[in-house]
């Protein structure tokens, strides 16, 4: 009988991180109105560092009425305007200082990070290509071009951009990380193991990079190294997801009881993980506990009710209570669900 025990996917780095104000400009012997200009572009960013957003906006609207072409002042306005949430208003800014200087990297880049989080991956992915023409140094730029062809299923272009922001910054554990997860889906599987265990040595508290090495792992039926990674990524932080993979994996192994040990901690962390639900059930169907299987099922199919796996798999535990009629009925449910397996158990149902 085939049991579809199901893991997370896989669990990418790739996290939005803030710009950072540019530095405070030293006040010169420029002419009085520059000067002037300079002070408030200066108490606009002490007071950024302080989190008065509001006060900063205040005092870069006063450099900027003072000096219509400081580029830094739109530039550090829209940085607080990001932090604000006003996104719009923030790209505006980075617009308008690219206007007054288009060779700033870190404008385009940070105008790439409000693009994004707009959900404008193609402005994002422009600006972030801009950043690197004008500093082919900056990592954080190939690597979130790459999040966003790997969100694109351009697992190459991602690798080559993961590639690129390694060879700058060799210690970049999230762009290991990343990589790995562009060569899982091209089922490189030993290149993403090297790649999470990389991930792993240079952040050893990136408990999702040990996650992944443990689904890699699995793929790899090394099934005690998945564990261990597991076992690695529940040291770093307790996790539903990685209670629900570390039982899968025991139960790939076939060591069903602590499947069912691993599986009944995830569903106590996370009360309505449909998943963990079905996967106990199939770890007690493997050790015959039939109702206690079908308890599962049924608490899976209540939580969600297009879950055609655990239609599924009810049906193989009531065919073994002898409630075919019951069996039939959950299999032609996974059958309209979606579910192809159970077109060869309603054979047995037409007979």
């Amino acid at each position: 009988m085939h049991f579809k025990i199901l893991t997370s996917s896989l669990l990418l780095a790739f996290n939005f991180q803030y710009s950072i104000a540019q530095d405070t400009v030293k006040v010169s012997t420029l002419a009085g109105l520059d000067n002037n200009a300079e002070k408030f572009y200066n108490s606009g960013i002490a007071k950024f560092a302080s989190k008065d957003f509001h006060g900063a906006v205040v005092d870069f609207n006063q450099a900027i009425g003072l000096n219509a072409v400081f580029d830094k002042a739109f530039f550090n306005r829209g940085i607080v305007k990001f932090e604000m949430k006003d996104v719009k208003g923030a790209i505006e800014d980075y617009t308008q200082s690219l206007t007054l200087n288009d060779t700033c990297a870190q404008c385009y880049f940070s105008r790439g990070q409000a693009k994004y989080s707009i959900a404008d991956k193609a402005g994002a992915s422009g600006d972030y290509g801009k950043t690197v023409e004008r500093n082919p140094m900056h990592s954080q730029a190939y690597y979130y071009r790459g999040g966003i062809k790997f969100e694109e299923k351009d697992y190459k272009g991602a690798i080559a951009d993961f590639d690129r922001a390694i060879q700058v910054k060799p210690d970049y554990a999230y762009a290991y990380n990343d990589r790995g997860s562009a060569k899982r889906e091209l089922e490189d599987y030993n290149g993403a193991a090297a790649d999470y265990k990389k991930a792993t040595e240079l952040k050893k508290d990136m408990a999702f990079a040990f996650s992944n090495l443990g689904s890699v792992l699995r793929k790899k039926e090394d099934y005690k190294g998945a564990i261990a990674a597991y076992d690695n990524a529940l040291k770093v932080k307790e996790s539903y997801l990685a209670y629900n993979n570390r039982g899968s994996a025991k139960y790939d192994a076939g060591d069903y009881q602590a499947a069912v040990e691993d599986f009944t901690k995830a569903v106590k962390l996370k009360v309505d993980y449909s998943i963990a639900y079905n996967n106990r059930g199939a770890a007690k169907f493997k050790l015959k506990d039939y109702p206690g299987a079908i308890s599962d099922y049924n608490k899976a199919i209540q939580l969600n009710g297009q879950y055609g796996f655990a239609f599924l798999n009810r049906g193989m535990a009531k065919e073994l209570l002898r409630d075919q009629a019951g069996a039939c009925a959950d299999w032609n449910q996974a059958v309209q669900l979606g579910i192809e397996q159970g077109k060869n158990y309603l054979m047995d149902c037409k007979k």
